[in-house]
């Protein structure tokens, strides 16, 4: 009788082990395909804004060039110094813009990834761990009661 219920409690052990890896396999990969989808659209994103935004500093840059070369009487005096003011620009975005760019896509990409209605792993093993305990403890409870 003891071996019997011995084995049962191994039985529902391993059926137990076998679920929660299933489960916690499930829950990685829709985790991945969460973030990954979300990474794809952040793409797509940044692909349509910055193309359209880059037109849109295309003409207004030619234009400002144009309006320029009115005051200065040549059209690459003011192609000249649009381009200078770009290089200015960039220089001090190589100077002080990397950590900004930096900190601000990885708060971006660390929001992706981790939300704050995902369930945290170790929250889900503990509640899984209490659910098995609870069994066995009513096991035991019925074995008791099955022995008296």
């Amino acid at each position: 009788m003891a071996f019997s219920s011995l084995k049962e409690s191994l039985h529902r052990v391993t059926e137990r082990i076998e679920d929660y890896s299933v489960s916690t396999a499930e829950y990685y990969k829709l985790r991945l395909f969460k973030a990954s989808m979300k990474g794809a659209i952040s793409l797509v994103n940044l692909l349509v804004y910055g193309s359209l935004s880059l037109f849109v500093m295309l003409f207004l840059s030619v234009g400002a060039a144009f309006w320029l070369s009115t005051f200065f009487e040549n059209v690459y005096v003011g192609f000249l110094l649009i381009g200078a003011f770009y290089g200015i620009i960039l220089i001090f975005m190589f100077i002080f813009g990397r950590k900004i760019i930096e900190r601000g896509m990885l708060y971006k990409f660390s929001g992706l990834l981790y939300d704050e209605n995902d369930l945290d792993p170790k929250v889900a093993a503990e509640k899984e761990l209490n659910e098995y305990q609870e069994t066995l403890f009513d096991d035991k409870v019925q074995d008791e009661k099955l022995t008296n």
